[in-house]
This record gives structure tokens, C-alpha cells and sequence, in this order.
């Protein structure tokens, strides 16, 4: 799934600089500087229900999400109002190519859990957003 949306974030988000993986938002904290307005899928979080059949075989219902996140930098802005206004356009390109998006072996469309900033060094910034969708586990 992470590669699919990587996939989609390159097709259906133009004005983002780049797309990548990273394993954990703390790692993009610690390393290289990348440019702005690159984006970042991270996985995160699942949630399984029970198995939902009796007998024969095995399906079960698992509530998946990932975080994207993108980088802003701006230096000579001691408050940060100018980043976060850089926040809008960015972000509204990830929504767009994200929200009601179906990848394939989903069972629902990415769904927007939440959202936040965070300053992760002088002049520069990171906005994190949380995304959810639904996947079966099953076996033969």
C-alpha cells in the first residue's frame, strides 16, 4: 500500500518537490535536509478486528493508516506565519490526491484522520497528516 500511494502522490500532486519513504516522522528529524515542499509516506498504524467467518478459511477486517508528510522551509520568519501559510497549497495537494482514493486490495477509500505541524529545525517546519482505510487479511 505504501508504494501505491507514493505512486498516486507523484501522479495527482504536481507542486510537491518529491515523494519518498521514510520509516518514522522522528527520522526526518534527524536526517539530511531535504527540499521544500518534499513529501513523505510513513506507515503507522493497524488495527485488526476479529476473524469474521466461522468455519473455512479466514477473513479479517484491518483498519490501516499511514502519515504523509511535508517539509517547508523558510528562513527570516521568527514566528513561522509565513511556513504555515505555506501549508494551504501543499497540503490541499495531498488531499486532493488522497481523500476518496480507493488502492487496490483496499476495501474503503483513504479517509483524512487529522493533521498537524511541528517546527523541526530553524526555518524550517514539518506538517503530518494521518490517513486511514480499510484492507481484509485473509488466507486459502
Amino acid at each position: 500500500m505504501i508504494g501505491a500511494v507514493v505512486d498516486r502522490l507523484r501522479a495527482a500532486a504536481p507542486d510537491l518537490a518529491d515523494v519518498q519513504v521514510a520509516e518514522d516522522v522522528e527520522a526526518l528529524s534527524k536526517g539530511t535536509a531535504v527540499a521544500h515542499g518534499t513529501a513523505f509516506v510513513i506507515p503507522y498504524r493497524e488495527r485488526a478486528r476479529p476473524n469474521g467467518l466461522a468455519t473455512g478459511g479466514y477473513r479479517q477486517l484491518v483498519q490501516a493508516q499511514l502519515l504523509t508528510a511535508f517539509v517547508v522551509r523558510h528562513h527570516n520568519d521568527a514566528r513561522g506565519a509565513e511556513r504555515a501559510a505555506m501549508f494551504d497549497g501543499l497540503k490541499a495537494q495531498i488531499e486532493g490526491a488522497l481523500a476518496g482514493w480507493q488502492a487496490e486490495g483496499c476495501e474503503d477509500p483513504f479517509e483524512l484522520v487529522g493533521g498537524e505541524s511541528s517546527p523541526l529545525a530553524t526555518g524550517v517546519s514539518i506538517y503530518v497528516q494521518t490517513w486511514e482505510t480499510t484492507r481484509f487479511l485473509t488466507t486459502p
